[in-house]
């Protein structure tokens, strides 16, 4: 079959098993494999749905709304109904799309720790789950009148247009055979939707569906020596499997099509405005990319936003584990914490700023030397760091301290280039990577 749905636990709402349904359908017409992964927990995170196919991984924030969505990067989001009384979405919790982006650090630190275990060794070395696609979902679809604000960060669309984005978008960095996707939910504790895999295939029913109509019987006409007529040759063409699949296909698209050209237009506005402020929050992996500051006196070349990465050793694998602190965490305090403070692009050259709390009880050491930090953009360009720049050239932070420290490169970043991903080898915990946006 090409798709197939696993979960974590049944999702309780009838509204998210629709929406989990129609797009099993969807899918199911497209060559290659799909997986639906809905309502799983991992680094703490009870996550709504991720998407896999060969060339892309997404994450998704599945949200049914009945009236118009007004919200924004931060604070809250409200519906408005048709009688223009607004009422809050996710009360108590966190907005959506601060959902996703938590969903996001939670699930690729999980795949990228655990890649070697399911990809060759070549693979897990080229391989990045940072680049994930991440998407609030609203479903059925976007009313007239909303007003979302989103940064680049997050993808906002309907679920009918969902089956499109999904066709059209894929993961740098990504590609994965059927036995390595099918890997991923059974890392995660998923298993498969039974109910819901049978009626894709046909074998049954969907659940509280009446039963079918038994069909009529089929009358065989006297042959014809004359040649078929139109008509004819598409009733053959539909009574193989191979005719069916394409006018299925042929089907979604066209409703997709029209879906699109009637559906209004939705107001997203990068909130340009909004100050750079520190993320408080250790997720266990960075926070995400900052934009350059347009505004800065410099002309635009320094960010300054912490991206933080927290690690504590696990006795019981022998290696260091991520740990989140903040809502639906275990409540364990990392024992390091390194922090991606500032990167300044001025000079001609490339300028990391970071600090490293050690909360635990031993000395511990974080070159800052090419040996242990790498930088690349967007482009596959590479920007090796000058040792004898880096100042310290080896911090050394003792139990209960706070050291910074400065690594550079001595290569001007491209004009070209929209992203930086930094990435470090080794020290003090083992590989984590960091991802700043370069557009203004």
């Amino acid at each position: 079959m090409a798709v197939q749905v696993w979960i974590g636990e049944k999702p309780e709402h009838p509204n998210e098993r629709r929406a989990i349904m129609a797009l099993a359908n969807g899918l199911d017409r497209l060559d290659g494999l799909h997986l639906i992964l809905a309502n799983f927990s991992v680094g703490g995170r009870t996550v709504d749905m991720v998407i896999i196919k060969h060339d892309a991984i997404f994450i998704v924030e599945l949200k049914h709304c009945d009236g118009r969505v007004i919200g924004s990067v931060n604070g809250p989001w409200f519906v408005e109904g048709r009688n223009g009384e607004r009422k809050r979405l996710n009360p108590g919790r966190k907005n959506p799309y601060n959902q996703v982006i938590s969903y996001f650090h939670a699930l690729t630190n999980f795949l990228n720790e655990h890649r070697r275990e399911f990809l060759s060794q070549q693979k897990a070395n080229d391989i990045d789950f940072r680049t994930c696609k991440r998407a609030v979902v609203i479903s059925p679809t976007m009313q007239e009148g909303s007003e979302i604000e989103l940064d680049w960060k997050v993808e906002l669309k309907g679920l009918d247009e969902l089956p499109a984005y999904l066709i059209t978008e894929r993961s740098s960095e990504i590609e994965l055979t059927d036995d390595e996707m099918l890997a991923i939910p059974q890392m995660l504790h998923c298993t498969p939707w039974d109910e819901i895999n049978t009626v894709i295939r046909g074998v049954i029913s969907e659940p509280d569906a009446p039963p079918p109509a038994p069909a009529p019987p089929i009358e065989v006409a006297p042959q014809d020596e004359s040649p078929p007529g139109l008509w004819q040759r598409i009733v053959g063409i539909l009574r193989t499997t191979t005719g069916r699949v394409a006018a299925g296909l042929a089907l979604m698209v066209a409703v997709l099509f029209i879906a699109l050209i009637m559906r209004p237009a939705q107001v997203i506005i990068p909130d340009a405005d909004q100050p750079l402020v520190p993320i408080a929050e250790v997720t266990g992996v960075p926070t995400g990319g900052a934009p350059l500051a347009d505004d800065a006196p410099d002309g635009g070349c320094r960010w300054s936003s912490y991206q933080l990465v927290g690690k504590r050793w696990d006795g019981a694998s022998g290696g260091w584990v991520s740990v989140a602190v903040g809502e639906g965490s275990a409540g364990l305090l990392p024992e390091v914490v390194v922090a991606l403070e500032q990167v300044a692009t001025c000079s001609d050259q490339i300028t990391l700023t970071w600090s490293v709390q050690n909360n635990s009880a031993k000395e511990i050491s974080f070159p800052l030397r090419s040996d242990n930090i790498q930088i690349s953009d967007s482009l596959g360009n590479d920007y090796q760091i000058t040792d004898d720049a880096s100042q310290p050239n080896n911090m050394r932070v003792a139990p209960g301290a706070k050291e910074r420290g400065v690594s550079v490169s001595d290569r001007p970043v491209s004009r070209s280039a929209s992203s930086l991903l930094v990435r470090l080898k080794n020290q003090p915990f083992g590989e984590a990577s960091f991802v700043v946006s370069l557009q203004k």
